[in-house]
């Protein structure tokens, strides 16, 4: 059995528990992505965490665990940048490692904002760079 949460938050003081994706299927893929070394970067609405979803910190290990909340790996902050929606880059947008292009990463990121109610071209974004630190699979 997998490392519970108590024990990594033990192990990595001051972590917190997220989720990437929107369903299981988008939970299991973007994880997949982290692990393949595809995906080094994340973003989160200023709406989030305005509604209570913990921002990231530069230097904390955090704790992504599926869409079941079990552990799945631990990465570290290494950079975040405050971005408009209309403002992504395409590099920034690559890093995420979801698209081919700037264009797709706005389809996508769009369509899920929408699907949450709080999509607005100017809305506020948090663009997160980490690095995976431990793959608890």
């Amino acid at each position: 059995m997998g490392q519970s949460l108590d024990e990594l938050r033990a192990r990595y003081p001051g972590a917190v528990a997220y989720r990437f994706g929107a369903s299981p299927e988008g939970s299991a893929a973007l994880l997949a992505l982290v692990r393949a070394g595809r995906k080094r970067a994340t973003c989160l609405a200023e709406a989030e965490v305005e509604a209570g979803e913990a921002p990231p910190v530069v230097g904390r290990c955090d704790i992504a665990v599926d869409f079941e909340g079990v552990p799945q790996l631990v990465t570290r902050t290494l950079e975040l940048r405050r971005v408009r929606f209309c403002d992504m880059t395409e590099e920034m947008a690559l890093v995420e490692g979801e698209d081919e292009d700037l264009a797709g990463w706005r389809e996508g990121h769009e369509r899920y904002y929408r699907r949450a109610g709080i999509f607005h071209p100017e809305m506020g974004l948090i663009w997160e760079r980490f690095e995976l630190v431990e793959d608890l699979a």
